[in-house]
């Protein structure tokens, strides 16, 4: 469900009670014997609590913290009006929050350079702490404005941790430190790799989509064992890293999202169980770079990675798996099909049981396997340039330039 429909029920509805052997009839749409009673409304605007825009960091942080906490606490649906609000720390979210503005162009929440107090630069933070969230959290139609313009990697714009049932849609992050909009089962409020986190792989069910992302280090991202996300219709730009970027996501799907002037369009690790489908990319110097689990480190192994339909313009590999290149991280079934590329190769040198198959080019492009590299190729528009060991040619590796 979209939040534009839970945002517009807010006029108060009408309901009917009966008492003992009063009857409502239904076909004439008529109350008989019973009395009218307004039910609860289930929006609240910022106007309605009397509060507005004020030009004054201090005053519009303490207005919208108090709203975010009222709304939560009441359970409503809180409308955050146009306008431009600005905030010169963090603002916390709650379980089971409903937040939206009126346009990812209108409500503006803006966090200055010169204003800002906090050691690191998380502007919206849904903290897990020391219990996990069950109740969803829903975040739609407003701009996020950080105030790191460096790009220093000092933290997530929006951060949410440790929960099920989520949609996050037409929200637009403008200079984050780090991420745009980043999603992670951690919960534990700081980086970690520990993969035995005992919140490890807590968040669960959730959706992003039809989402900017301007300038920063990553656009959107999951990490931490997020799991059963679908992240669909994005759309990052001038990020100095990568675009998207899912570190230790299972069960994800990347749908119909395009990237445009960074490094790494769609960069995928530790992994299991990820599909990247129908992208684009342009202007970037590699389309989808992955690397798998660490064997021995991790216990586990990467596997069920689908790269299918995707248009990738590149200036170096178009689809690779030389992320921290080692024989212990690698990746099972990985199915590369239907992609029309521009400009680069596809490069492997580790992954396992590969499945190579319908992919086109500009005739400069090539299939290039060494190393580990096991599995089929056969039956695309691109040459195989050279051949592993453990790669089986299927024939009809056509370059029609030639």
């Amino acid at each position: 469900m979209s939040l534009g429909s839970i945002a517009d029920s807010d006029n108060l509805l009408l309901a009917s009670t009966t008492v003992g052997a009063r009857k409502t009839h239904f076909g004439s749409g008529k109350v008989t014997g019973a009395a009218r009673v307004r039910c609860r409304a289930s929006s609240i605007t910022t106007s309605e609590m009397g509060l507005a825009p004020s030009g004054d960091p201090v005053i519009d942080q303490k207005q919208l913290q108090d709203f975010l906490d009222n709304i939560a606490s009441d359970g409503l649906t809180g409308i955050i009006e146009a306008g431009h609000w600005f905030v010169y720390r963090k603002l916390n979210l709650h379980d089971g929050i409903r937040v939206c503005g009126q346009g990812m162009e209108k409500t503006i929440i803006e966090a200055r350079a010169e204003d800002w107090r906090q050691d690191d630069y998380v502007m919206i933070h849904l903290n897990v702490g020391d219990t996990l969230h069950r109740h969803g959290v829903f975040l739609s139609d407003f701009c996020a404005i950080g105030a790191d313009k460096r790009a220093t990697d000092n933290g997530p714009l929006i951060r949410l941790e440790g929960m099920s049932d989520f949609l996050v849609e037409r929200v637009r992050t403008e200079d984050a430190s780090s991420y745009g909009i980043f999603v992670t089962g951690y919960g534990v409020g700081r980086f970690t790799n520990n993969i035995r986190s005992n919140f490890w792989n807590s968040t669960h069910r959730g959706v992003i989509r039809q989402c900017r992302a301007l300038r920063g280090q990553v656009g959107i991202g999951c990490e931490g064992g997020a799991e059963n996300v679908l992240i669909m219709g994005n759309h990052t730009d001038g990020q100095t890293l990568h675009g998207f970027r899912l570190a230790s996501a299972y069960d994800t799907q990347i749908i119909a999202n395009s990237a445009i002037n960074t490094r790494n369009a769609y960069w995928i690790d530790r992994h299991e169980g990820i599909h990247i489908l129908h992208n684009s990319a342009n202007h970037v110097e590699r389309g989808c770079v992955y690397g798998g689990f660490d064997k021995k480190k991790d216990e586990r192994l990467s596997k069920g990675l689908w790269i299918t339909g995707n248009q990738f313009k590149t200036s170096e590999s178009a689809i690779t798996d030389a992320y921290h290149g080692d024989s212990d991280k690698f990746t099972r079934v990985v199915k590369i099909k239907d992609n029309l590329l521009e400009g680069g190769h596809i490069r492997l040198l580790w992954s396992r049981q590969v499945d190579i198959q319908g992919n086109d080019g500009d005739g400069g492009n090539a299939i290039i396997t060494s190393h580990k590299v096991s599995g089929f190729v056969g039956n695309n528009f691109m040459r195989l340039l050279n051949k592993s060991d453990g790669v089986i040619d299927l024939g009809n590796n056509v370059n029609l330039e030639e």
